[in-house]
């Protein structure tokens, strides 16, 4: 709830001294609040990054002011608000993301709300048409992602699911020793270039192990929808007639192995691929 009132956000509007001193005075507690909570979800942090992000708020505060034509005083805050945490983001990603703009940084966030919080499968929207005008080139998605990913996250925890050895089959690791010990290289000489060859590897891995899973005909349908040799690719539905043909098999039949085929190979692929 804000003490402000209509008389005190126009007179700052035009400018008035004592009505902005107001502005600033109501408006301090919510710039402290927001530089707190962005300095504390950035990879590093500490005083001097909270202090950094408080006088850009104020900042932000300042040039707000004459830029609001809402009707209520709610409604102002809600706007300053708005543009002090847009403002602080901008600081933030340029400190916690090095290597690429602000702006590729927030088209990346972007990319990952479309992934569902996926970094690999946000590298790929990315890159996409579905970006719109925002869309990068294959070579930015992938700066894009490493700057997000930092290797900061090579020490998160593993979930218990992602857990190894140990005498009750669960030994704890973070994500490092878990890296280390499928490929030998030494935890502190990670890259994240390593980190991003090493999944491929094992998305395609486990691609093949899932896909020899599958029934023969399930098997054969999916790897004729991707043209995974050694079958030719077909596209599903225009192509089913001649992938029938082919198999010798039904139309239905071919429909039917590929529904259930996505199906079981989505089951098995997650249940494989949980740590990368």
């Amino acid at each position: 709830m804000t003490h402000l009132t209509h008389t005190q956000i126009a007179a700052a509007k035009s400018n008035d001294l004592e009505a902005v001193s107001s502005v600033i005075r109501e408006t301090e507690s919510l710039v402290s609040a927001r530089a707190r909570h962005y300095a504390g979800s950035a990879m590093e942090n500490g005083n001097t990054l909270a202090e950094d992000l408080t006088q850009t708020g104020r900042i932000a505060v300042w040039q707000c002011i004459s830029k609001f034509d809402g009707d209520t005083p709610q409604a102002f805050m809600a706007y300053i608000d708005r543009h002090v945490s847009a403002a602080m983001l901008d600081v933030l990603r340029a400190e916690t993301r090095p290597g690429v703009t602000a702006r590729a940084a927030k088209d990346f966030e972007a990319a990952l709300v479309l992934a569902s919080g996926d970094p690999y499968e946000a590298e790929r929207f990315a890159a996409s048409d579905a970006m719109g005008d925002r869309k990068m080139t294959p070579e930015h998605a992938y700066s894009a992602r490493l700057s997000w990913h930092g290797l900061d996250y090579l020490d998160r925890q593993l979930s218990p699911d992602e857990f190894e050895g140990g005498e009750d089959g669960r030994e704890p690791m973070t994500l490092a020793q878990k890296f280390e010990r499928e490929t030998g290289i030494p935890a502190e000489l990670i890259t994240a270039a390593d980190i991003a060859s090493h999944r491929r590897t094992v998305v395609r891995d486990q691609v093949h192990k899932t896909l020899g899973a599958l029934s023969e005909r399930q098997r054969h349908v999916l790897k004729a929808g991707f043209g995974i040799a050694p079958v030719a690719i077909y596209q599903p539905g225009a192509d089913d007639d001649e992938l029938a043909a082919d198999m010798g098999a039904t139309r239905y039949q071919v429909q039917q192995a590929r529904t259930k085929g996505s199906k079981r190979f989505a089951e098995l692929y997650r249940a494989g691929a949980r740590a990368w």
